[in-house]
């Protein structure tokens, strides 16, 4: 296909709000259709800066964007920022495009890209952000913003990652703003993403994305090979392929990460959980989705400490599931451990204050590159420490682990299948993702 994606031709948008719905002709992307899919994550929020939320992994692209992003060969170019940055004396200034509006119909300004970076810098953009200094208002110019950091390509690339996502001020995670192709709409069990118009990079090609809470990993692959549902998630089908159906591989979504707490005693020292999922059995976890997941053959996979809860975010059935395979390999006799959903208010409240003995969480990539996920999964550990981080050559997030109260179980990708009548599904680009009339 040769067909012009949303945001090539986000500065034509007009021309292509024209054409008339499911034509092809001149080789443009039609709009219409509806996306719906079934998702084993909580689905009553959703926040672009948390380097734990799985559904902003997936969706935090689609309802914000950053002020810049990365072609292929990962050069930046403006997204929400009027031009790259430019050099001046003592930093780099960034300027904002003028006439932004969220996707409610907020009109922003830096005062609200200044708290976007702020936000993002106080939780999982610590330590993507940290190098770049803190960002002051341009005092001759409303709409820009200046930075300590002195070489603007740096300053760019950094502020290219969904983690430095533009939102007003005052956003919430329960009924959130932005500023990408689609507005959400959160419900206990449903998210609803409808398209922008005010999208400053060019509204979505769908009319909707409908996403609903899965039961349990079957769930999406019964509504799939039932024809309910467009998307599969964690395999292709479960009886039988669909017919015309399309494999997609869309890359990591994070790493699943074992935290230990005060209330594990001597369990809970940096590097016990790295050592525990280390010596987890070969394979033992790849069915759930998992890869480089054990079989490194250190020590016996036992939980040594008092029995206790493993704890993971409720609506969280991914990881529950995970959660009951770590507790069935863990428990032993006197130590037995049980999997305990918890609402994620209270597990920020515990995360915080070190009150649980063992927890599960996910740790997203915060960028582009080989240090992404190891800063993701400082990030993950602390925020203070990620703003220090001390990383390896080798880009694998096992390898900062041994001083950290949490380990890596292993690396969860994004893939399935989807319906033949979808494109450009593939980079998880839901702005662009278009459906053949």
């Amino acid at each position: 296909m040769t067909a012009l994606t949303r945001r090539a031709f986000s500065g034509s948008l007009a021309a292509l709000a024209l054409a008339p719905r499911g034509v092809l002709g001149l080789g443009r992307k039609p709009y219409g259709g509806v996306l719906k899919l079934r998702l084993p994550w909580p689905l009553d929020g959703i926040d672009p800066h948390a380097v734990d939320d799985a559904v902003a992994a997936l969706f935090g692209g689609a309802i914000a964007d950053p002020l810049f992003a990365l072609d292929p060969a990962g050069r930046p170019y403006p997204a929400l920022a009027a031009a790259l940055p430019e050099p001046v004396k003592g930093g780099t200034r960034v300027v904002v495009r003028p006439n932004l509006l969220s996707a409610r119909g907020v009109a922003m300004d830096a005062r609200d890209v200044l708290a976007s970076l702020a936000r993002s810098e106080r939780a999982g953009g610590a330590g993507l952000l940290a190098p770049l200094g803190k960002p002051a208002p341009d005092p001759k110019d409303a709409m820009a913003l200046l930075f300590t950091h002195a070489d603007p390509t740096f300053v760019a690339e950094r502020l290219a990652s969904p983690l430095a996502a533009v939102v007003p001020r005052g956003f919430s995670r329960g009924k959130p703003d932005g500023t990408g192709a689609f507005v959400a709409d959160v419900g206990r069990d449903q998210l609803v993403l409808r398209r922008n118009t005010h999208a400053a990079r060019g509204a979505a090609l769908l009319d909707r994305i409908e996403i609903r809470a899965a039961t349990d990993l079957k769930d999406a692959l019964r509504a799939f090979e039932a024809g309910e549902i467009d998307v599969s998630w964690l395999g292709e089908f479960l009886h039988k392929p669909r017919p015309g159906a399309v494999k997609f591989d869309a890359g990591t979504l994070g790493w699943v990460v074992l935290r230990t707490g005060k209330d594990a005693g001597a369990w809970g020292a940096p590097g016990v959980a790295q050592k525990l999922v280390d010596a987890l059995p070969a394979g033992r976890l790849s069915h759930l989705g998992l890869s480089s997941a054990g079989g490194i053959g250190q020590g016996d996979p036992a939980w040594g400490g008092e029995a206790a809860e493993l704890l993971m975010v409720d609506g969280a059935v991914h990881l529950e599931q995970i959660a009951k395979e770590l507790t069935a390999i863990f428990s032993r006799p006197g130590h037995e451990l049980r999997v305990a959903p918890r609402p994620i208010a209270e597990l920020a409240y515990r995360r915080e204050r070190g009150r649980f003995a063992l927890m599960l969480d996910l740790a997203r990539p915060v960028g582009a590159g080989p240090g992404a996920a190891q800063l993701g999964v400082l990030t993950a550990e602390s925020p203070g420490l990620a703003r220090k981080p001390v990383l390896t050559a080798s880009g694998n997030p096992r390898d900062v682990t041994a001083a950290l109260s949490l380990g890596v179980v292993g690396q969860l990708r994004v893939s399935g299948a989807h319906v033949g009548s979808l494109r450009d599904l593939g980079a998880l680009d839901w702005g662009g993702a278009w459906r053949k009339p």
